[in-house]
């Protein structure tokens, strides 16, 4: 931006002084109000860890939340199960996540039918991480969900749970698991095989049908070999 001077102001000895507008100043606080600020911090500081990360788990940052229940879930916090269950229905999907994680690393069961809910989650990644999960707990109550699963859109959340079906070993799984030999993806499909084969026994006349279809012929083979 260009300035014109007036002609006077131009003369030789003419001093120019500029005194720029303060940028809005913090104002001074009262004596009473930096005693108020003084005494939250204080309170803040003291709290026992487990109760700050819990907290933090409830504020307005989803930054913040996400990062609280990884570290509770790291710290194997039993006393956040109930917050972290409350957090899968979180408005952010990366909180979600995280508190997902976080509760199959705490292995508490009670959270096992939350985590079954959460497979519904319009979010593919929450679909995807919570069937892990389930297969890391490896409980038998998540079988029906995690077989309605393997008819995901996502075929990430179709291998997922294959995964975790070959991971809990339930016979239940079987024909299910058979029918996604046939899946259109091909990790699926060699995933699917590898969960019959982690069943085991059982599921040997399953892999023998699979072996008719070339397109898993290879897998078939190999995961027969290792069934004991």
């Amino acid at each position: 931006m260009k300035i014109k001077l007036p002609a006077f102001l131009l003369k030789k000895g003419t001093k120019i002084i500029i005194k720029p507008k303060p940028i809005d100043q913090q104002p001074e606080l009262t004596k009473q109000e930096q005693t108020v600020i003084d005494d939250d911090i204080s309170r803040e500081l003291k709290k026992n860890s487990s109760d700050a990360l819990i907290e933090s788990l409830k504020g307005p940052d989803p930054f913040i939340r996400a990062l609280s229940a990884e570290v509770l879930g790291k710290l194997r916090e039993k006393n956040a199960v109930e917050t972290l269950i409350v957090a899968l229905k979180d408005p952010s999907k990366y909180v979600k996540e995280k508190a997902a994680i976080a509760l199959g690393l705490i292995g508490d069961k009670k959270a096992i039918p939350y985590l079954i809910e959460a497979l519904e989650d319009t979010s593919e990644e929450v679909r995807v991480t919570v069937a892990g999960v389930l297969g890391h707990l490896r409980d038998k109550m998540a079988v029906p969900a995690l077989i309605k699963i393997l008819k995901d859109p996502s075929p990430i959340a179709r291998m997922k749970a294959a995964i975790s079906l070959g991971i809990i070993k339930s016979p239940k799984a079987i024909r299910p698991l058979f029918e996604a030999t046939k899946d259109e993806n091909e990790l699926v499909r060699k995933y699917a095989c590898e969960a019959l084969g982690n069943i085991g026994k059982p599921a040997i006349p399953a892999l023998l049908l699979a072996m008719k279809d070339e397109k898993v012929r290879t897998h078939v083979a190999q995961v027969l070999l290792k069934v004991r």
